[in-house]
């Protein structure tokens, strides 16, 4: 069998695992999935079409699968597998678009960790998934601003500015969620021994625990800070293409899709 080889992503957001087949990993295979997926944040695997059993497997191999309340289930064998389809007379916003986030950055320190996709219905030239590499952005920032931020707690809500794609969708698929939700993080997080940004700007409302007069003017400049052209990588799918990522250090967002089909299996993973 093969070994795996790793390349990074563009602006070394992420990584592309090459050389493997998801449908039959060893352990040792497993374990360097995952101290991939620790040390980039993001992994990107091609064209694997997985069936929906594979698929589901291969979440049980990295974490516990987790049922997500806002998205419906593919159906009753696979309760895990969300079906995000956009479709050619679709005209509001793409679920998870316009804003870099952390995906359930408003629930409590028990919240699911990992998000995966895989591209199943695939439009040319349009559909990338936008990762921001919060070990990055951290890396770069000014001393002073590091110092600011050390202690920080950021406010995170459900009814941040992204609610507006999460609604639409809801209102789509017949789907009313429970009312909205808050929870406080930390800004600075560690994944193993690495520190990174946990801003999810789709949901930050606050931070709280620097100086009162610096909290809009910190919330604003890391906002501004992680959308910054070199900590992006715009990732282009293929069909049966994963992509598996760490919502503690890496932001992502849907690019927009206009006129055509695009299909998407994911996977919200403890």
């Amino acid at each position: 069998m093969k070994n795996i080889s790793i390349n990074p992503g563009k602006n070394n957001v992420g990584a592309y695992v090459n050389d493997i087949n998801l449908k039959n990993l060893n352990e040792n295979q497993v374990n360097n999935i995952k101290d991939t997926l620790n040390q980039f944040g993001v992994i990107f695997i091609k064209e694997q079409n997985l069936d929906p059993e594979s698929y589901q497997n291969f979440a049980k191999s990295i974490g516990q699968p987790v049922i997500y309340p806002r998205l419906k289930g593919l159906d009753e064998k696979y309760p895990f597998i969300n079906v995000i389809e956009r479709k050619p007379d679709d005209r509001n916003l793409s679920f998870g678009s316009s804003w870099l986030h952390q995906d359930t950055s408003y629930l409590a320190d028990d919240r699911p960790r990992y998000t995966m996709l895989m591209g199943i219905e695939i439009p040319v030239g349009q559909g990338n998934t936008i990762f921001s590499s919060g070990f990055n952005a951290y890396e770069k920032l000014p001393e002073k601003i590091k110092d600011k931020i050390k202690d920080a707690t950021g406010i995170f809500s459900s009814a941040g500015p992204i609610a507006v794609t999460r609604l639409e969708r809801e209102k789509e698929m017949g789907i009313k969620s429970s009312e909205s939700m808050e929870a406080e993080h930390p800004i600075v997080k560690t994944v193993n021994g690495k520190k990174t940004l946990y801003v999810s700007p789709g949901h930050l409302i606050k931070i709280k625990n620097v100086d009162e007069k610096d909290s809009d003017y910190l919330k604003d400049y890391l906002i501004e800070h992680v959308n910054k052209e070199k900590f992006i990588f715009s990732y282009e799918w293929s069909k049966g293409d994963i992509c598996l990522w760490d919502n503690l250090s890496v932001l992502h967002m849907a690019s927009e899709i206009k006129n055509c089909k695009r299909v998407m299996y994911r996977i919200t993973i403890k």
